[in-house]
């Protein structure tokens, strides 16, 4: 008799709860009095509850109030506010991309406009931002459906997923920075007066312009803008012969928080602000100076034409007199 065991299968590791729920392989929680209570229903009033007011507004007692139990009644669900967060996070996630596009360009672009939505319709998505391994089956989803907007594309497999995540960067990123939500009004409407041409010299007539007024129209071009200057990278990238993945140093952080780098930063931006002031004395020198010299320009044809016509005069004279 073989006394060989066949072949051997790694254990599957035990799941947080959470990643256990999002993946169905939980064990269904012992039911309360209120049998109809499930994990569903309490991540949806979760996430009602941060749509309205904001992800800080969630908490175990709000939720519970929400679904009308006891707060320690959802414990049998969640095991606390991370579980609840990561659950909220996967369920806003569910997102589903037609994905018939002609071209990559136009598969990733419907791709983006449908993660955006969701990011739209659940602002506090970009206070979870996407980490650079999605863990949960939505999550994971985004990456399947972009996958497919790149399938035929002659890109290495290890560059398709960091471009989804870049992309995915972006979207996050700029859902976050274009929101208005935390910006204190008078602030917005004082930096046309506090971002000085001395100080941002470049900067501050964008600002003067309201490159920074809340209007959904440029907050729209924008994010177009920058999705397709991403999409050029990509295609300069894809042009290449080489198009292996580029590494960069990554900077200790104890440089910039080093006393010596931190000096010489403020020297150089001292020298900048110097320079700027010097190119702008330089400036308003040459610009008197050609007034001067086009003041004297006006000034000797002025005088140059009252001779001509002096001239012109005294010809006139003796002309009338000769004939006389």
């Amino acid at each position: 008799m073989s006394t060989d065991p066949g072949p051997q299968h790694a254990e599957t590791p035990v799941l947080p709860h959470a990643h256990a729920v999002t993946w169905g392989v939980a064990a269904l929680p012992h039911r309360g009095p209120k049998r109809e209570l499930t994990t569903e229903r309490i991540v949806e009033a979760a996430i009602a509850i941060a749509d309205e007011h904001g992800l800080e507004a969630v908490s175990m007692g709000k939720v519970a109030a929400a679904v009308g139990v006891a707060p320690m009644s959802l414990y049998r669900y969640v095991t606390g506010k991370d579980d609840l967060l990561l659950l909220m996070y996967d369920t806003a996630s569910e997102i589903t991309v037609p994905g018939a596009a002609e071209t990559w360009r136009k598969g990733l672009r419907e791709w983006a406009m449908f993660v955006r939505a969701a990011y739209d319709a659940h602002p506090w998505l970009a206070d979870l931002p996407p980490s650079s391994t999605p863990t949960t089956p939505n999550r994971l989803a985004i990456i399947e459906a972009g996958l497919t907007a790149l399938e035929g594309v002659r890109m290495p497999d290890d560059g398709k997923v960091p471009t989804l995540l870049l992309l995915l960067g972006y979207i996050a990123l700029y859902a976050k920075a274009s929101s208005n939500a935390a910006v204190d009004d008078a602030v917005r409407r004082a930096l046309p007066e506090l971002v000085t041409d001395e100080r941002f010299p470049l900067l501050a007539p964008a600002v003067r312009a309201g490159v920074f007024e809340p209007v959904d129209t440029d907050r729209d071009t924008g994010f177009g803008f920058g999705l397709s200057r991403l999409f050029d990278g990509i295609e300069r990238w894809l042009e290449r012969t080489d198009n292996t993945a580029d590494s960069i140093d990554r900077l200790p952080t104890a440089i910039t928080s080093d006393k010596q780098v931190r000096e010489a930063a403020k020297l150089v931006e001292k020298a900048r602000i110097d320079l700027r002031q010097a190119e702008s004395k330089a400036a308003d020198a040459v610009a008197k100076v050609t007034d001067r010299l086009r003041a004297a320009e006006s000034k000797a044809e002025a005088a140059a034409e009252r001779e001509a016509a002096k001239a012109a005069l005294k010809a006139a004279k003796a002309e009338a007199k000769a004939r006389r």
